[in-house]
């Protein structure tokens, strides 16, 4: 006979004396400990260390078993949860907005709902030095790596810049790579003229290539990155990296910034949703020692702009800390109609 997981955690979630739960009371049985897997992307990527950032704050702090599994990239992590092969997931906005909506590469909606918004992950174009690319419409007969399998932003926004500088798709060689590594190759061996870049501030691969005289910024103007935002995603927003960041960036330019959700599947007990967020923020300081990324999660940027409904244990954590305002309740209300 085959078990619902949900239901083992709502039934420890009662078993721990928590709230009210899918339409069961409160629980008075003994102390005991839940089990949560959370889906996150490679070993060693900055979305694995946050995810087990989380597992060791949910055990330190709530009693908690949890463990990390790499499951993939963001649209992976979205179909884990509807397949219940994680309970909560670490996810870009754009694959949790799509799988909400039903849209993009799936068929039919996921219940997701989100726990907190995170730091932000930029989409930044990089240009190899002696590619000759100095702007947008200099990538007209390059070889430009704009398409990734499991961020599908990455060759809209690719398509979206070539339309805007007003070059034509066929004129450019536009190809696929499956990692971060592997754009890094190439743009050391000279086999790519220009890369979209998926990475967050300050990633210590970019600070090396630019460091070693390997690449430079695309200078995208204003109203060029204004328009292109229309092309993407709702979950893309425009941010500037300042100058000095890098070797040889010596003014801000334009880079697309999409935020981390961390997500859970709408029948993720009460209970449990309300305790890893408040591992989360009532530990904030442990958990920016984690990584670098680790400091952009804040307790005011954790509700900033959602783009799926929260879960009802993040709202009642959030209401609790008195960071839940009446706007929140209206976009909580006008994103779950559109379930």
């Amino acid at each position: 006979m085959m078990i619902d997981r949900r239901a083992i955690l709502t039934l420890g979630a009662l078993a721990a004396g928590s709230i009210w739960v899918g339409g069961f009371g409160r629980g008075a049985l003994a102390q005991t400990k839940t089990a949560v897997r959370i889906g996150t992307s490679s070993v060693g990527s900055i979305y694995y260390v946050i995810a087990v950032g989380v597992t060791k704050l949910l055990q330190d702090h709530a009693g908690i078993s949890a463990t990390a599994e790499p499951v993939g990239g963001s649209v992976a992590n979205v179909f884990a949860l509807q397949a219940d092969k994680v309970d909560v997931a670490v996810t870009n906005a754009i694959a949790a907005a799509e799988g909400y909506s039903g849209g993009g590469r799936f068929k039919k909606p996921v219940d997701v709902r989100l726990l907190a918004v995170g730091q932000r992950s930029y989409r930044q174009f990089i240009v190899r030095v002696g590619s000759g690319i100095e702007k947008p419409a200099d990538l007209k007969g390059k070889t430009i790596i704009g398409r990734r399998p499991a961020l599908p932003e990455i060759e809209k926004l690719t398509l979206a810049l070539l339309k805007a500088a007003g070059v034509d798709p066929s004129s450019v060689r536009i190809v696929a790579t499956t990692e971060t590594n592997e754009a890094v190759d190439a743009l050391r061996a000279g086999t790519a003229d220009a890369v979209v870049m998926p990475g967050g501030a300050n990633a210590s691969y970019l600070k090396q290539l630019a460091r070693d005289g390997r690449i430079k910024f695309l200078d995208i103007p204003d109203d060029m990155a204004k328009a292109m935002l229309g092309a993407g995603s709702e979950s893309i927003g425009l941010a500037k990296l300042p100058a000095g960041m890098y070797d040889g960036l010596d003014k801000p330019v334009n880079v697309f910034d999409i935020p981390t959700y961390l997500v859970a599947d709408a029948r993720l007990p009460a209970d449990v949703g309300y305790k890893v967020v408040k591992s989360i923020f009532d530990n904030v300081e442990q958990f920016h020692s984690f990584h670098s990324a680790a400091r952009e999660w804040t307790l005011a940027g954790a509700v900033d702009n959602p783009k799926v409904p929260f879960h009802e244990g993040a709202v009642r954590y959030f209401k609790e800390k008195k960071i839940w305002t009446a706007e929140h309740d209206k976009q909580q209300a006008a994103l779950l109609k559109r379930s």
